[in-house]
C-alpha cells in the first residue's frame, strides 16, 4: 500500500459540523490543521500581520492591553464585504504559508497517511486547489444557527452576517470529492467518515 500522505480539505458552512467531522477522522490517525485556529496566530502582537490589521481597522479593535480583541475585529470585519476581503487579504497568505510548511513536515512522516485541513473558506480562498481531495460537510441553516448559538454564543444576526460571505452550500458541493451529510445522528455522520477513510486509503 502506498504510504504517500493524502491532504484533504474539509469545509462547510458556519457551524455545519466541520470540527465534529474532523475529530472523527482523528480516530483513523488523521492529523488536523484548523485554519481558524491558525488564523488566531495572526492576531498575536509579534505576528507579521498584527500591524497590518491594526493599520487597516484602527485602534477600535484593540483591548486595554493593546492586543487585538477577536470579537471587536469580527464585528468590524464582517460589517461589509470590503472589510471582510481586506482582512482575508492580510491573513490568508500567512495561513497558506503556515499550512504549506506543515504539509511538507508531515510528508516526511511515513506514519501519517491523512492530513485534514479544516477551513470554512477553503473554497472561497482558493486553498482547495492545494488539496488532494476536498470534503464538504452538509447541514441546514436552522441547525447551523442553533449550533452557532450553543457552541459559539453567536446570535442569529451575527451568524447570518458571517454566512453571507460564504459560498452557498450547493456551490461548495460543486468542488467536493466527497460530501458528509451532518443533518442526521452522530453515528450516521461517523459511518460516512469511516466509508470515506476506507476509500481514501484503498485508492
Amino acid at each position: 500500500m502506498d504510504s504517500k500522505l493524502i491532504v484533504i480539505g474539509l469545509t462547510g458552512g458556519l457551524a455545519s459540523g466541520k470540527s465534529t467531522a474532523a475529530k472523527m477522522f482523528t480516530a483513523f490517525g488523521a492529523i488536523i490543521l484548523d485554519a481558524d485556529r491558525i488564523g488566531h496566530k495572526t492576531l498575536a502582537k509579534n505576528s507579521k500581520c498584527f500591524k497590518k490589521i491594526v493599520k487597516r481597522f484602527g485602534n477600535r479593535i484593540l483591548d486595554c492591553n493593546g492586543t487585538i480583541n477577536r470579537g471587536s475585529l469580527a464585528k468590524v470585519a464582517f460589517k461589509n464585504s470590503a472589510n471582510q476581503k481586506a482582512l482575508c487579504a492580510i491573513i490568508h497568505p500567512w495561513i497558506f504559508e503556515y499550512i504549506d510548511k506543515k504539509i511538507k513536515l508531515y510528508q516526511k512522516n511515513k506514519d501519517v497517511r491523512l492530513l485534514i485541513v479544516e477551513a470554512v473558506l477553503l473554497i472561497e480562498s482558493g486553498l482547495f486547489e492545494k488539496m488532494d481531495k476536498n470534503i464538504v460537510v452538509k447541514s441546514n441553516q436552522a441547525q447551523q444557527l442553533l449550533r452557532a448559538k450553543l457552541n459559539r454564543n453567536m446570535d442569529k444576526e451575527a451568524a447570518k452576517q458571517r454566512m453571507q460571505y460564504q459560498l452557498k452550500l450547493a456551490d461548495k458541493i460543486k468542488y467536493a470529492d466527497y460530501v458528509i451529510d451532518n443533518r442526521g445522528t452522530f453515528k450516521n455522520t461517523e459511518s460516512q467518515v469511516k466509508k470515506i477513510v476506507v476509500k481514501l486509503l484503498n485508492n
